[in-house]
């Protein structure tokens, strides 16, 4: 059994109760066996758990990852695989204690395991007091994704019942406990185990749990104070005055303490005197050693910490905590940094006496330290911290630091927004003063647009630190890289976008850097698929994947990869792109990246619904779920999927689903749901969303196209002449291309705008197109529903030979629909055809 537990004060160190758990693992495994169920992923948990490299000196260190995100992921992932491998050879049982403690970046990981715990011998126990959360509180957060586990199971613990109170006194003392006495200690403490335990230890320390008083008494009289800690204050109270001093000091130093800090702290007893005194904390059960190193203790119950540090005067607390922040300033003297969350700590709580400067100085080391071991809550705790401290001061080098770091940490927690509040200031800092080398690492981090959404002001970050950049530089290619992506997505200039990718593409080639030209290349891809040039976006895809056996960077080869599919689904080349798409998964694979695999798996599930293959695009939608539980683009499909066959009440629940994120619905859903089946899916709630988008002042094609589809279809159904007019303006830009994310030519849209506006001849030739790209390539649940709508304007134009022609339209639709088992469809044709029949 792995114990760890969670400490309630700020100095803990991130993932302490995983740290405390693998190491008790470390300490007593073979090296040779430790080094085998590690596996890959060594250096990577020895990154947290420093006894790895101990037990295993010659382990390289880890490879370093650009992106925050996946070096946590890799780290969550390593740890995962080692836990697994070790409980093939015995069974695990890994014990979180007082979990309402826990830091952010532990509760990550701990939902992370709980996903990927199916097939191991691993047993995943976590306590915590519900007392002590709301709403608010992380673990709530961390609970409600835990319930969604098949294997979760929630045990609460009420109090102990009367026979267990019974039973638990026999144990603690060692004889029968008369009835008389377990009805007492019940009624007095409601069967809380935490009151039970410290009335029974000071009844046995008291004397009056004898032989003779429990043959004797036929009542007894428990006095169980108000709370708690004056059940704890009388177990201390018998300690001696030495002791409880000693004690109080190492309640400050934390709920953990070692001998050396206590023996810096104690001027007037030596080491042997010292413990003597912590033997008798020990022998009270006070205090308790630790089985994970020599010399440390902790207290036996956090409330006993808590009772002895109320207990002191907020101004000898502050004091003592001076004292103890110099004390292990020393000590750590060697390594400072791997101690600077502690260090923190208790320089913020004697900020009084010692000011601000190494309050500041350890705030921002911890916050780098936790960058580094991707415990980016924790960083940004850390951080703002130290911000705090500065708040009424001037912008100096120290302050951009600090900035640089929070703003890091807000971009790995997908705080876009927030991080940037952060990183322009720093920028703007470092560019002023003259620093060019940190102006221009800020300007190289990989920022992460969300749907297309740039951080504000990033152009002028930019265009500044391509002024500042040596021209021609190897350090410029990201800069014009993330400078491409934005002149295409934001202001829609792809002439100067394409001379910009260019530059980064030159310069990547002169350099033979082949990760720095694939970055390159999927940023140039990425910039013709907002303008919906999909073949364009193609062709700088396979060039990446020319250079995919030189290069080891797997964000920019998955990237690319998924670009280069999306590009050969649009122009029809599904064969093609199954191909491309079933490499994917293997390079998802070794990239270990949920968001990754995700696609990777959605990709081939549309690949296989395009083709009418349902049970393959099941399959694929589902393990895609598995990765990115409720991802917008994976509902899209199979909502559309789910209606396609007649399985409403799949299809509704997926879309009620959807409907509930505005992020999700609108972008992702109306559109290719509105497109096939004409469902309601609340497109009145998500036009402000598309009227929106469209209004920007250069939107991006790939976008405008999907509004355009979406707004067009519900003006059709709104009988709104004059908005079809625009919308089929609009639309003709994109005449014989593809609608991302509805999955439909444009031309089938095209064909049902010009319908409902009486332009027949036009409507005709569209909806021809759009059968004829159907056709070639392959996606025969299209086919049928572009024969369907083909039919419905002829029948509506009702012109020579258009019976005739809708006829044969309808039957071919009819007999796909049913090789296919598309029932809405099938009753749609047959409805059709009764009416020629009438």
């Amino acid at each position: 059994m792995l114990w760890g537990r969670c400490y309630e004060e700020q100095g803990v160190p991130p993932y302490w109760p995983w740290v405390q758990s693998i190491r008790l693992y470390v300490r007593d495994c073979e090296p040779e066996r430790l080094n085998s169920e590690l596996g890959a992923g060594a250096a990577d948990v020895a990154e947290i758990v420093s006894e790895v490299r101990s037990r295993l000196p010659d382990l390289p260190m880890a490879v370093q990852l650009e992106k925050p995100e996946q070096a946590r992921f890799r780290l969550f992932d390593s740890i995962v695989a080692f836990l697994k491998a070790a409980s093939q050879n015995r069974p695990l049982a890994l014990v979180l204690d007082d979990l309402h403690w826990s830091d952010v970046p532990s509760l990550m990981l701990l939902q992370f395991l709980a996903r990927e715990i199916s097939g191991s011998r691993l047993l995943l126990i976590g306590t915590y007091r519900d007392v002590d959360l709301n709403r608010q509180h992380p673990l709530a957060e961390t609970l409600a994704e835990l319930t969604r586990e098949r294997r979760f199971e929630r045990v609460v613990l009420r109090g102990l019942s009367f026979d267990d109170v019974g039973r638990f006194i026999e144990v603690a003392s060692g004889m029968e406990s008369p009835r008389s006495l377990a009805q007492a200690v019940y009624s007095q403490t409601e069967g809380n185990p935490l009151f039970g335990t410290e009335v029974v230890r000071l009844l046995v320390q008291e004397g009056e749990l004898t032989a003779q008083n429990v043959r004797e008494r036929d009542s007894w009289e428990i006095r169980v104070p108000e709370g708690v800690r004056e059940v704890l204050g009388r177990g201390l109270n018998r300690l001696s005055g030495k002791c409880n001093e000693t004690l109080t000091i190492a309640s400050v130093i934390g709920r953990e303490f070692t001998l050396e800090q206590l023996d810096g702290l104690i001027d007037d007893l030596n080491q042997d005197m010292l413990l003597d005194v912590l033997e008798e904390g020990l022998t009270a059960r006070v205090i308790e050693e630790t089985p994970t190193a020599v010399g440390l203790y902790q207290f036996t119950h956090a409330l006993i910490q808590e009772t002895l540090t109320q207990e002191i005067s907020l101004t000898r607390r502050v004091r003592l905590h001076a004292r103890i922040a110099v004390t292990l300033e020393e000590l750590y003297a060697s390594d400072p940094e791997s101690h600077a969350a502690e260090l923190a700590h208790h320089f913020a709580q004697a900020e009084t006496i010692h000011g601000t400067d190494k309050l500041v100085r350890y705030s921002g080391m911890a916050g780098y330290k936790a960058l580094a071991n991707y415990a980016y809550e924790e960083a940004a705790n850390r951080f703002r911290t130290a911000l705090s401290a500065l708040d009424d001061t001037p912008m100096n080098g120290d302050k951009a630091d600090l900035m640089f770091g929070m703003g890091r940490s807000q971009l790995a927690l997908f705080d876009v927004q927030s991080g940037w509040q952060f990183l322009k200031p720093a920028f703007d800092y470092y560019a002023d003063v003259g620093d060019n080398d940190k102006a221009i690492q800020v300007a190289q981090y990989p920022f992460a647009p969300v749907t297309g959404v740039f951080p504000p002001d990033l152009e002028d970050v930019l265009t500044r630190a391509l002024d500042i950049v040596t021209k021609g530089s190897i350090d410029s290619v990201r800069i014009l890289s993330t400078y491409g992506r934005l002149l295409s997505n934001v202001n829609g200039d792809y002439e100067k976008a394409r001379e910009v990718f260019g530059k980064a593409i030159d310069i990547s080639r002169r350099e033979q850097d082949h990760d720095l030209e694939i970055i390159s290349l999927a940023a140039a891809a990425a910039g013709d698929s907002y303008d919906n040039n999909w073949q364009r976006c193609v062709e700088w895809c396979l060039e990446v994947l020319e250079l995919r056996d030189k290069s080891n960077d797997l964000f920019a080869l998955t990237s690319a990869t998924a670009f280069l599919i999306r590009g050969l689904i649009a122009t029809g080349h599904p064969e093609q792109a199954s191909q491309h798409a079933l490499e994917f998964l293997s390079l998802a694979e070794r990239f270990r990246d949920h968001g990754v695999l995700s696609t990777a798996y959605w990709l081939n599930g549309v690949i296989a619904r395009m083709k009418g293959d349902w049970d393959e695009a099941r399959r694929f939608t589902d393990i895609a779920f598995d990765w990115s539980p409720g991802d917008g683009r994976v509902l899209g499909t199979r909502i559309v999927m789910e209606f396609d066959l007649g399985e409403n009440a799949d299809g509704e629940s997926f879309l009620n689903e959807s409907v509930s994120d505005d992020n999700i619905g609108p972008y992702y859903v109306h559109p290719p749901v509105f497109a096939s089946q004409g469902i309601d899916v609340g497109i009145e709630a998500s036009t402000a969303f598309y009227e929106e988008l469209l209004a920007q002042p250069h939107p991006p094609p790939m976008s405008v196209c999907v509004a355009t589809t979406a707004l067009g279809l519900t003006a059709v159904a709104e009988g709104d002449i004059g908005a079809i007019r625009r919308h089929r303006q609009t639309m003709s830009s994109f005449d014989g291309g593809f609608v991302w994310f509805a999955f439909v030519c444009v031309d089938r849209i095209s064909g049902i705008l010009a319908s409902a506006l009486g332009e027949f001849e036009l409507a005709n030739g569209h909806f021809s197109d759009a059968e004829a790209f159907y056709r070639k390539a392959g996606y025969s649940p299209e086919l049928a529903w572009s024969l369907s709508c083909h039919a419905d304007m002829l029948l509506t134009r009702d012109g020579d030979a258009d019976r005739d022609r809708a006829t044969t339209l309808l039957d071919e639709s009819l007999q796909i629909s049913s090789d296919l088992g598309m029932r809405p469809l099938m009753e749609r044709v047959l409805s059709r055809r009764e009416i020629l029949k009438a």
